[in-house]
């Protein structure tokens, strides 16, 4: 056997020496590093080699992982907006829920009936007294030169001003029975005074607001001011001659007014205006001007900023009495400074048209024809709805057109002598 052959059997028969000598011809490329990892890390290049077979797997996980946010977005949105709603029905249930809470319970107190306690419990309206007393050190008791009744209706978004004559014609109590609307305050304060408008007005009042001579120049210097119209030389003459009263009685040194016409005036100018009562129509046009005068006030007041209303409020702190706590306050006023519109309605009870000035046993009093009459339309401007009269009050109407009756005096020429 030759040299060749032979050396082609050793190569079969030595198949590892054919690979010895194979291994310089072909030598591996690759870095010594990554031949040391995937020689340590050959359990993990098992599962590097059935990656591409659960490669789909991973791709759904991220997909359900973008439905699980989205998911979680909405809820939060949806528990957003339920939040919303019932922050929303808590405001309306804590301001608005509760606006008839007082009418519960022993009312005979405040003189108020039952038909009217249920009527006023189906609403959203709220009524409150405001009294407007002399207060001065040199008069004697306390005179109701002006009563009022403040209305925020949350119904229909508006507030009512609703003045009460003080020279009414109206049942008190059994101790003082009939007598002017204004000598209640006088005879009992504010409590008689809530219990005599409820008797006979048949209205569902149990909050009242008394202010003096100084909170009223307060709250008009605090808004800046408010207009008035001077008609005439002797109204004018008579508003100045108020002034120096005033000016007297509150400190202040207001000049006087010097020509008819609108005008801005302070206070104490104010003040003196609202008194006025030889001129004209003696007290119905004197109520119109403390209406005017009001609802400026109340209506700036409406459009100030917090600050601005925090001053007011400290301003006429010291010459204000109220049963409202500070909570209600602040409960009627968000209200109220939330209403759409800061427009005022105004009127006067009794009315034009249901009304007669009458002397009884020499005194000139504003008689209500019919009291029952005067009611519905009382609940007609506050409430905007039809209402029925109770029995107490029907009983104090029928009382009071037996009383005037065939004394009845519809001439303008007895109005002056309404006042005292």
């Amino acid at each position: 056997m030759n040299d060749k052959k032979k050396s082609v059997i050793k190569n079969r028969r030595n198949p590892g020496s054919k690979k010895t000598s194979n291994t310089n011809p072909r030598p591996d490329t690759r870095p010594l590093k990554t031949i040391k990892s995937e020689t340590k890390a050959k359990p993990k290049s098992k599962q590097s080699k059935t990656k591409p077979v659960i490669l789909p797997d991973p791709l759904p996980k991220k997909k359900k992982k973008s439905n699980g946010f989205v998911k979680k977005f909405f809820r939060t949105i949806l528990l957003i907006i339920i939040f919303l709603m019932a922050t929303a029905f808590a405001v309306n249930a804590f301001f608005l829920g509760n606006v008839t809470s007082d009418l519960k319970g022993n009312l005979s107190k405040y003189g108020i009936s039952s038909e009217a306690a249920n009527f006023a419990k189906q609403h959203k309206i709220v009524n409150v007294a405001v009294f407007g007393v002399d207060g001065r050190d040199d008069v004697e008791g306390d005179r109701t030169d002006t009563i009022m009744i403040a209305t925020a209706d949350y119904e229909h978004s508006k507030v009512k001003v609703a003045s009460l004559m003080r020279d009414t014609y109206v049942y008190i109590d059994k101790k003082y029975e009939y007598d002017k609307l204004n000598a209640a305050y006088a005879y009992g304060g504010p409590d008689l005074a809530l219990k005599t408008i409820n008797q006979n007005f048949d209205t569902t009042i149990t909050d009242y607001v008394t202010i003096d001579f100084n909170a009223m120049v307060s709250m008009v210097n605090a808004v800046g001011g408010v207009t008035i119209d001077i008609e005439t030389d002797e109204e004018l003459e008579w508003v100045n001659e108020y002034l120096m009263d005033v000016n007297e009685k509150v400190e202040t040194g207001s000049p006087f007014l010097e020509e008819t016409g609108p005008q801005t005036v302070d206070g104490s100018q104010a003040l003196a205006y609202c008194r006025v009562r030889y001129v004209g129509d003696g007290d119905f046009d004197r109520t119109l001007r403390q209406r005017v005068v009001f609802e400026q006030v109340l209506s700036k007041a409406l459009d100030l900023d917090l600050q601005e209303q925090y001053n007011l409020v400290m301003a006429t702190l010291p010459y204000v009495e109220t049963s409202l706590s500070t909570l209600e306050m602040l409960k009627y006023g968000a209200n109220l400074a939330l209403m759409p519109s800061k427009d005022i309605e105004q009127s006067r009870f009794p009315t034009d048209d249901l009304i007669s000035l009458d002397m009884l046993d020499g005194v000139s009093y504003v008689v209500p024809n019919t009291l029952a009459e005067n009611i519905e339309a009382f609940y007609q401007f506050v409430y905007e709805t039809d209402y029925t009269p109770s029995d107490t009050a029907l009983e104090i109407s029928d009382e009071i057109k037996t009383a005037v009756k065939g004394t009845s005096n519809s001439s303008g020429s007895d109005v002056e002598e309404l006042s005292y």
